[in-house]
């Protein structure tokens, strides 16, 4: 008996009934979750996974659902963006059933239309809001489906996720069963761990992506040669073109360079977090409707929501890690086991020569279907968000801190003195107060403010105030205030790739109109920059001497380039050496470690001044390579050093103890398995010095 025959004939029918037969993925799913266990399922983009999921999730629940007329299932996606395409994914099988799909999050609750909602698709911090308001709807809850989970794992949001689920379970007479999906994940015990702490073993279902990519890296010196680019990709044919950058400045700027062209002006969009829910959709929808069009993107079209096929995927900068390049190269050419990918190194790069080796160690560990691991995280700003969110939820009285430890207690490493730590610290920063007798703490009034401003639901980074755009009474999206030091009655600016020109400009909002393209200015944008990961910048060293180098991802205006640069790279060094080179600032290691290893080794090394680079490491005297300690937990020394604030910090993070925060700072340090092998590798290798040329095709990356 096929996997499809265990399923109700209806739903088989809702689900897969247009199908001939159905995926690897989609069969493994059904018997697990019919028989009601928890599943954490990873698949390829584009093999079904939702339905893989929900069908047989919705076999088990669906007669429950007509006959008690209430929500049965749960649908956790981390975007609203993603929770919108999903409604409309899941609505048509669900109708035929009978059955209601509807949208929480914070532009749209259908909760409030008065009907019956069977099969609810919202956003973790909705999840959070319905908990805090105690929602009658949860009550009947049977099972939760969580999406993309990835990009939850060793996060906050992840953190947050996980206690919500538990403070869910607490609120029903029995266990929920649940599945998590993703299509780009290294170990599944370890999001089991991470999400759900020492609760049973799920069901694990991994089905790596067999896609071929088909990669060209190249440099584009100049914008016109952007332009000439996509002219030469759509020219004399219908064609659909998704544009990576890795900000929502360059998404702008690559905007106002195709805009030169009149044949190009209706067929380029662009998508990023700061537009309207509005004008994403729109966007969404005129370009999938559209037979030639540009659709200019930040990581929010890295998920699954539907834009049509895609003829070819230009990323532009290489993206940070692994996972991220095959979300975004993902989402090409999705009917065909094929991806088209131009990897294109921007006019602004600092150095030509890392930036291609990048791109190529990318493409070869997603050939490969090779993934950084990383150990789940011990995470602590939302927890501290947890409990002041339930104390909040409760009017603010007096809770035992009993109780706030039973929120995370499947989290062994937050026991009571942490969590006692926690709150002693939200009580001395005012948000709480402590009884003063018995062990509990009640709100002050900084936590109910907390909740007005509807801040004590979220675990985003704390970023800069925003100001947002209209065009008439029609909202277009925000950037950061500090926008309107720069801008004027009369500017042109750009924004949601078209131009405008500055109606009116004050703190309440900047008014728009829209013009023709001229010399329109960007918009500044608050954002650390994308940093290679250890991951990648060891499969760089890795790469450069194997004996599989792929020469063939480079276009021919730069393979020679790069073919002549590592043969001087090879001649001068092995794989078991550290390359130097001297010079009037001092020494610079080429130890190819990424930017946290170098730091690391600077201090441990104690040298007096040195930079650190993702690529190298410059000191102003040697460094002895044997003495360096191999095991990431030896540097404990320097710990405090290696700590930096930083604006991704959430509001909650920001509130704990600074012990805690230097703790949740070292866990890229302690868990990412590529930071240990190349301590290791580093210490084992030995220092050799080399004629300057032979590394200057990397100096830009010092």
């Amino acid at each position: 008996m096929s996997g499809v025959d265990l399923l109700d004939r209806r739903v088989a029918t809702a689900f897969y009934g247009r199908f001939e037969s159905l995926r690897e993925a989609q069969q493994a799913a059904i018997e697990p979750i019919l028989t009601g266990r928890n599943v954490i399922l990873s698949a390829g983009t584009g093999s079904g996974k939702t339905e893989a999921v929900t069908a047989p999730l919705m076999s088990r629940l669906w007669r429950e659902a007509v006959k008690t007329d209430g929500l049965v299932l749960l649908y956790v996606a981390p975007t609203k963006a993603l929770v919108n395409d999903l409604e409309k994914r899941l609505y048509q099988p669900l109708y035929s059933l009978g059955l209601r799909v509807g949208v929480r999050h914070g532009d749209r609750d259908d909760l409030a239309s008065g009907q019956t909602v069977h099969v609810l698709v919202t956003t973790p911090e909705s999840l959070d809001v319905m908990l805090f308001r105690k929602d009658a709807a949860l009550s009947n809850v049977r099972a939760v489906a969580i999406d993309e989970v990835h990009l939850l794992y060793n996060t906050q949001r992840g953190l947050q996720l996980s206690i919500l689920l538990q403070r869910l379970q607490d609120r029903l007479c029995e266990p929920f069963q649940w599945a998590a999906l993703s299509a780009t994940i290294g170990d599944l015990s370890d999001v089991h761990s991470f999400l759900a702490g020492s609760d049973e073993a799920p069901v694990f279902l991994s089905y790596p992506s067999h896609r071929t990519i088909d990669a060209q890296i190249r440099h584009i010196a100049a914008e016109s040669g952007f332009l000439d680019l996509v002219r030469k990709l759509t020219d004399g044919r219908p064609t659909k073109l998704l544009v990576f950058a890795n900000s929502r400045k360059e998404c702008e700027r690559l905007a106002g360079v195709l805009q030169h062209d009149p044949s190009l002006l209706h067929a380029v969009f662009a998508h990023y977090s700061s537009l309207s829910p509005d004008v994403r959709l729109d966007t969404e929808k005129k370009f999938a409707a559209s037979n030639t069009a540009i659709c200019l993107a930040t990581s929010t079209l890295e998920l699954g929501i539907d834009i049509g096929d895609i003829d070819a995927v230009l990323l532009w900068g290489a993206p940070g890690g692994v996972e991220s390049f095959l979300q975004r190269v993902g989402r090409g050419n999705r009917r065909a086991h094929k991806t088209n990918a131009v990897c294109l190194i921007p006019d602004t790069s600092e150095s030509v020569g890392w930036d291609a080796l990048r791109f190529a160690a990318l493409v070869d560990a997603a050939r490969k279907g090779e993934l950084p691991q990383r150990r789940p995280y011990e995470l602590y700003g939302a927890a501290a968000q947890q409990m002041l969110n339930v104390i909040a939820s409760d009017g603010g009285r007096f809770t035992k801190v009993a109780d706030l430890c039973q929120l995370v207690r499947h989290k062994p490493y937050l026991g009571r003195p942490t969590v006692e730590s926690i709150l002693a610290q939200l009580a001395a920063n005012g948000h709480l107060q402590a009884h003063g007798f018995k062990n509990q703490y009640g709100a002050e009034e900084p936590l109910h403010e907390l909740v007005d401003f509807q801040m004590i639901y979220g675990n985003f980074a704390a970023g800069s105030q925003t100001v947002d755009l209209f065009h008439g009474a029609k909202r277009l999206g925000d950037v950061p205030a500090t926008n309107l030091l720069r801008i004027h009655r009369g500017s042109e600016v750009r924004f949601a790739g078209k131009c405008w020109r500055v109606q009116k400009a004050s703190r309440d909002k900047i008014l728009l109109t829209p013009t023709r393209p001229g010399n329109a200015m960007d918009f500044t944008y608050t954002s650390g920059g994308v940093q290679t990961d250890s991951f990648v910048a060891n499969r760089v060293w890795q790469l450069l001497h194997s004996h599989q180098f792929p020469e063939d991802l480079f276009a021919l205006s730069l393979r020679r380039t790069v073919i002549e640069a590592r043969a001087r790279l090879r001649a001068a060094c092995t794989m078991n050496q550290i390359p130097y080179a001297r010079s009037t600032d001092g020494i610079r290691y080429f130890t190819f470690s990424g930017y946290l290893v170098n730091k690391a080794v600077g201090l441990i090394s104690r040298k007096a001044t040195f930079k650190a680079r993702e690529a190298s490491l410059l000191v102003p005297s040697p460094i002895d390579w044997a003495t360096i300690p191999p095991e990431p937990t030896a540097y404990e020394g320097v710990f405090p050093s290696l700590f930096e604030e930083s604006s991704e910090q959430s509001l909650y993070q920001a509130q704990l103890p600074a012990e805690l925060q230097l703790r949740e700072y070292l866990e890229d340090w302690l868990k990412d398995q590529a930071v240990a092998d190349a301590l290791v590798r580093l210490v084992r290798s030995t220092p050799v010095a080399v004629d300057p040329a032979s590394v200057a095709f990397f100096a830009g990356a010092c």
